[in-house]
This record gives structure tokens, C-alpha cells and sequence, in this order.
């Protein structure tokens, strides 16, 4: 996120929905296209505050996240929104914002009725269904703790991190859900990053006048943590047996198959140390495999400060990292050799990207052209250090939207599409939140209000996937969906975590171009399980359940 200069300045078809669930929405309609802010007109009204005081306390800087997750089981995508709080004991807020979607492309705030609060200074959330009981429960991340919500049906929740074994009392950014050992439950990755307090906090200043956010390097870095669930509710901290004790500063993670042999590996951004890659044995342990990362240095020779992380299911994969401002974007494919190298420059990405500094990057579909674009949110850490190192800037910084040429190159169209607005971006998470077949976006601010983008793109048919496991976890974390339309093949695996602090819908959502009529759609469960569908409808949003289609 910083970098050493910081330091120098001072120190399915109708046949088959008896058997998958299926509710039909229509084409996407014709639309002019491009992208329209409507946060307050669809009701939410909300805005994180860092608790800055002019100290420069270190993570005021770092902002917050947003998940979208179905939270009372009505099949559509609500939103939380972390919010943050003051560091002097003075807020009394929940320390989050819970969104309702109503259905009809507007949201009501029922966070003083869902019981979600907690003490601590918020980050980021992560939503799935750890008890497999139907219900999708919350951890929220932040420095001084971590809160995991269990869901009770009908919009409330109960804290139960202690009882669970998942407290704790570091700094906690990224957390990712998934099934590690393929056992039917998922496992929780938590992401730390330093060791840092109001009494370690360092002063680093650009003048004698001036102070501005030091950066990772002076603090020792933290361990991030692994916990295996039990299966009873309860989770069991394994961190150093599943080889996953390496210390780092970690932002961002992203699930991914690295290698092809269908296990859920694991990527871990971090800030200006090596990224890590680590493979998934099976067992419910890992090979560090990061030295298949070709490491491309940032502007001062060292690691780049990697923040938020996404992966590109296409096209073999690739990974996108974010990265400080004067570093350029990273985008990883894997070679021939296994090793991944770095392509951003010839894919596009880099120039365009070298002004900023990104925090939350994911791939959707948003142009609705069959292919995956890159979002990008930017915001400077420091808007005096943003003036000295780059010049005549701000802290304030537009998002890009890099489209997608279809031949492994991109092209920045955000302005045109609408993403003229500059803010100091954190989080971005992706989702069809007023069920129209296309992707909107959410955006959070850091010490600003939570954005959200209405897609105006033009018209065109889709089919829109959620999963229900029966021996694999019941959110389908880990399985590859395939369809195939039109001569066309599109894979999404099914994740959580990615982008920065945040996590986008887990219903996938297929763009079909004016493909009407699906071949199939092909799922290939976590535990093995192989569900086959042939010829479901477009436009569509279908409930496909483990072992109903063999």
C-alpha cells in the first residue's frame, strides 16, 4: 500500500426447473448504455468514517469494505457496508450499514434491527454459510478484532466469535471463505497485516510542517491466520499445520485453481513484500508455491504494494493485483513453465494505471459483450504525499474501467461509461442488485459516502447461476461453472473474497450476447460431483442444487 520513500521523507431449461429453481426476468432491456450514481436515491445512505484527527494514525488511511450477500434467503443481493468509527470511544454506532433489497431496485436500512455490532475499528466482511444451515452468517475484519455473526433467520444475527474460536485481536484486513479438505464445511482464511498500535504509531513527515501516513515497512509484519471448521459450529485455529504461518502483510486474497488439478488454492496480496501463492494439497494443507511468481519490482526495486486482488477465469486465467500509485497495475498469466509473469504492459493495464493507487480491482462483465472487463477503484492514501510524489494531485482519484478487446488487451472506457466522479476509492463489489441481467457496482470511500453505479448498458441476454451444495459446502464455494451457448464457452468458479476489504455477489451472472437458447451448463462440485443441465432458457436467475442433475 506505501512504499520506502515514505520512510526517507522522515524515519438449466424449463424441462429441468421441477429440478432447479428458476425465475425468469427477461432480457436485459435496451438501454442507452454507461454507468448512473443513485446510492441515495435507492436508500442508501451511508458514510464510513476513518476517525481521523489530524494524527495520521496509520490504518485511518486503509478504508473499508462492502459484501453483497442474500441475508434473508429471498434470493436477492442486500448489501454491508462497513462503516468504521472514531478512535477516541466516542462512536456509538453498529459499525456497519445492512441494506435490504426490496426487490424493486431500492434498499431499506435494517442494521438497528439485525443485531450486527461490535466494539472494534471495522475493515472488511466476508459472508457465507458456515453451519450449512441454509442461512448466509458475517465476519467483519478490523484492527483490535474480528466479529462473526451467526444469521437467526429473519434479518437478525448473534455475535459468536469467541464461542466459534475465530477472535482475533490483530489487524485483520481480507477474509476468505472456502472448503480446504473438501469435508462439506467451509474453512475461514483471515488475513493480518501489521503490528501496529496508538503507541507504536510512527512519525513521518514530507517538512518540519507537514506529517503524513508512514508506511508498512517500519512495522513488523503479522502472520495471517487459517481456522478449520469443525463442522459443529466451532472452528479450530491450524495456521502453522497447514503450512500457511508465513508471515506477510496481507490485503487482499483471492481463490483460484493455480495448477489445473481442481483444488482451490489460495493467493495472498501484500504490501511491499512477495505476494504468495499457496497450493492446495487436498488434505486440508498447503505447498508454498509462491516462487512460481515472477516478482516484478516497483519504482524503488522492491516488492510493489499489492492491495486488492481479483482472478480472470477466462482465457486461462490471470491474476490482477493493485498496487501504489507509479507502480501500474499487475496482471499475471501462467506460462508454459508454470511460473506466472507479469503481462499488464502488453495487455494494456500498466500505462493506464501508473498515476493511481488502487486499492479494489474485480472482473465483470459490465459492457455486456460476453467478455470480462477490469474494474478498478483508486484513492490516494496521504493527499499531501499524493501532491509530492506525483505531482499536482489530489487524494481524490477517478475509477477506471478497463474493457475488454477480447484478444488479451484492454482499454480504459470509464469516463465514457460514466465513472467521471473522483473519490478517494477503496472497496468495489460487483452485483445484480436490481435483478436486470446486468452487473451494477458498489463502491466505498474512505471517510466518504458508499457509491453505487446503475449499469445502463445495452441490452442482452444472460443467465444467472446460484448454487446450493448437499455434500459440497451448501454456497457452492470452489465450484467451477461452465456454459456453454451459442458455440461459446464462459467458467466462473464460485468464491468469495477478491477486490479489497469486500465481496461481490456469489451468484454468478453469464452475459449471452443475443443467445437465447443455452447448450448446458456444467458444475463441477467441490466434492467431485458432476451436475449436468442442457438446454435452460435465458434470462434467467437459476437454483441448481448438488446432485439433481447428473
Amino acid at each position: 500500500m506505501t512504499r520506502a520513500r515514505w520512510l526517507r521523507l522522515s524515519t438449466l431449461a424449463a424441462t429441468v426447473c421441477a429440478a432447479v429453481a428458476c425465475a425468469g426476468r427477461g432480457p436485459a432491456p435496451e438501454r442507452a448504455g454507461g454507468f448512473e450514481e443513485v446510492a441515495a436515491a435507492v436508500g442508501v445512505r451511508v458514510t464510513h468514517t476513518s476517525g481521523a484527527t489530524g494524527r495520521k494514525w496509520y490504518p485511518e488511511t486503509f478504508g473499508s469494505g462492502v459484501c453483497v450477500t442474500d441475508l434473508d434467503g429471498d434470493d436477492r443481493p442486500d448489501l454491508i457496508v462497513v462503516t468504521g468509527r472514531s478512535w477516541d470511544g466516542e462512536s456509538t454506532g453498529a459499525g456497519v450499514a445492512v441494506f435490504r433489497n426490496r426487490g424493486d431496485g431500492t434498499f431499506a436500512d435494517v442494521t438497528a434491527v439485525s443485531g450486527i455490532r461490535y466494539p472494534f475499528y471495522g475493515m472488511g466482511c466476508a459472508a457465507a454459510d458456515y453451519d450449512n444451515d441454509g442461512r448466509e452468517d458475517l465476519l467483519v475484519t478490523g484492527h483490535g478484532g474480528t466479529g462473526l455473526f451467526h444469521n437467526l433467520g429473519g434479518g437478525r444475527f448473534a455475535e459468536v466469535t469467541a464461542r466459534a474460536g475465530v477472535a482475533d485481536a490483530g489487524w485483520s484486513t481480507c477474509a476468505v471463505w472456502f472448503d480446504a479438505d473438501a469435508d462439506g464445511f467451509l474453512d475461514l482464511f483471515l488475513c493480518r497485516y501489521v503490528q501496529w498500535s496508538a503507541e507504536t504509531d510512527l512519525t513521518c513527515r514530507l517538512d518540519p510542517q507537514t506529517k503524513v501516513f508512514c508506511g508498512p515497512d517500519p512495522y513488523p509484519p503479522s502472520a495471517s491466520r487459517f481456522f478449520h471448521n469443525l463442522g459443529d459450529g466451532t472452528f479450530i485455529d491450524v495456521t502453522e499445520s497447514a503450512g500457511l504461518a508465513k508471515p506477510g502483510k496481507a490485503l487482499g486474497a483471492a481463490l483460484l485453481d493455480a495448477d489445473g488439478d481442481g483444488r482451490v488454492d489460495l493467493f495472498v496480496a501484500n504490501d511491499q513484500v512477495p505476494n504468495s501463492l499457496f497450493r492446495n494439497r487436498g488434505d486440508g494443507t498447503f505447498a508454498d508455491d509462491s516462487a512460481a511468481l515472477v516478482l516484478t519490482p516497483g519504482r524503488f526495486g522492491m516488492a510493489r504494494a499489492g492491495m486488492g486482488v481479483d482472478v480472470d477465469d477466462e482465457a486461462g486465467g490471470g491474476i490482477v493485483i493493485g498496487h501504489f500509485s507509479g507502480e501500474g497495475l499487475g496482471f499475471f498469466r501462467r506460462d508454459a513453465d508454470g511460473r506466472w509473469r507479469d503481462r499488464a504492459r502488453a495487455a494494456g493495464l500498466f500505462d493506464a494505471s501508473l498515476p493511481v493507487l488502487t486499492f479494489g480491482v474485480l472482473f465483470a462483465d459490465v459492457d455486456l459483450d460476453g467478455r470480462l472487463d477490469l474494474v478498478v477503484a483508486n484513492g490516494h492514501v496521504d493527499a499531501d504525499l499524493a501532491r509530492s510524489l506525483d505531482g499536482d494531485v489530489g487524494a481524490e482519484e477517478r475509477p477506471l474501467l478497463f474493457r475488454s478487446r477480447g484478444d488479451d488487451t484492454y482499454v480504459d472506457v470509464g469516463a465514457p461509461m460514466g465513472l467521471t466522479t473522483r473519490f478517494v476509492g477503496r472497496g468495489v463489489a460487483v452485483a445484480d442488485l436490481d435483478l436486470d441481467g446486468d452487473p451494477d457496482l458498489v463502491f466505498t470511500e474512505n471517510n466518504g459516502p458508499a457509491r453505487i453505479y446503475r449499469n445502463h448498458a445495452s441490452g442482452a441476454h444472460w443467465l444467472g447461476i446460484r448454487l446450493i451444495g448437499t455434500t459440497s459446502n451448501r454456497d457452492g464455494i470452489g465450484a467451477i461453472v461452465t456454459v456453454t451457448a451459442g458455440g461459446r464457452t464462459r467458467t466462473r468458479m464460485v468464491r468469495t473474497g477478491s477486490s479489497y476489504l469486500s465481496q461481490s455477489e456469489r451468484a454468478l451472472l453469464f452475459i449471452l450476447g443475443q443467445v437465447t437458447q443455452v447448450d448446458e451448463v456444467i458444475v463441477r462440485w467441490p466434492s467431485g460431483v458432476i451436475d449436468r443441465v442442457t438446454s435452460p432458457q435465458a434470462d434467467q436467475r437459476m437454483t441448481l442444487t448438488e446432485g439433481s442433475q447428473p
